[in-house]
């Protein structure tokens, strides 16, 4: 639905002329109105109007001034998020209903994980982190909603421009450019303090989940740093180090959020391409 929906969305605002462009459009329109269907516990239904909310928001944002950049993504996710806490305010739906209600959709997962593990022979210890890993779901679950929805966003754009015929506004920037304002430097430092200082549970939580789509999004840009500037490696040594990088994958995207953030005053990729010069032509 956070693809699907969105790329049905605009395809419909975009007028449609193609068969390709209505398959698609039908497809995705289907697709999503089956999911919507769908019966469910309390994590389901939040998810639901999420998606749904996500969808108007986006669409409402690009018929006012489309654009390929991620802000406008990262605008329609908020926009999204406020909406769907008044909604649950609304409804009454506190932060703790909605942890036991992904807790109970959960529990059947955590269970087939305990026998799988099981089953492979694997330690008690191991078994009981991948338990707690899949517990901790829920209190991340507001965070891993909404880059579920950016990520979705950015894919149904890309897919959308290959797509129409007419699309609205410009194609997405390739990802060795991706970056997004620097003042959202100023969430992180926010979410960081809520995250660690001794504040209420719903604040600390609140502050984890947004420190969680903070950090996703800063070892993103970081990643597009690495990527801008390693083009002249060649591909037999990438996938090398790419392949290392996945037994180090802690540290390397705490480093790659750690660049990310560095890039919000040091702006490597204008830098390393700014050439210079040594001395003057007569």
């Amino acid at each position: 639905m956070f693809v699907f929906g969105p790329l049905a969305g605009l395809l419909l605002v975009s007028r449609p002329g193609t068969v390709r462009e209505w398959v698609w459009l039908i497809a995705g329109g289907l697709w999503s109105a089956l999911w919507l269907q769908q019966v469910g516990g309390l994590g389901g239904q939040v998810a639901r109007a999420a998606a749904v909310l996500l969808c108007g928001s986006f669409l409402v944002l690009t018929l006012w001034q489309p654009s390929g950049g991620i802000g406008r993504t990262l605008a329609a996710t908020a926009a999204a998020g406020v909406v769907l806490a008044l909604w649950m305010w609304r409804l009454d739906i506190s932060w703790a209903q909605l942890l036991a209600g992904v807790n109970q959709e959960l529990a059947f997962y955590e269970s087939t994980v305990r026998q799988q593990w099981r089953t492979a022979g694997a330690p008690q210890d191991l078994v009981d982190q991948a338990s707690a890993m899949v517990r901790s779901v829920s209190q991340l679950f507001p965070g891993l909603l909404a880059l579920a929805g950016i990520a979705g966003l950015r894919l149904a754009w890309s897919w959308y421009h290959r797509l129409a015929v007419h699309p609205l506004g410009a194609p997405a920037a390739p990802f060795r450019r991706f970056g997004f304002s620097d003042q959202l430097v100023w969430g992180w430092v926010v979410a960081l303090a809520l995250a660690v200082l001794p504040v209420p549970e719903p604040w600390r939580l609140a502050g984890a989940n947004l420190l969680l789509v903070l950090g996703v999004l800063y070892a993103v840009r970081g990643l597009a740093v690495v990527v801008a500037q390693a083009g002249g490696v060649a591909a037999p040594v990438a996938t090398v180090l790419g392949f290392i990088a996945l037994f180090l994958l802690p540290f390397v995207v705490g480093g790659l959020t750690l660049l990310g953030l560095a890039d919000t005053w040091l702006d490597f990729r204008r830098r390393l391409s700014t050439p210079t010069t040594g001395g003057y032509h007569r």
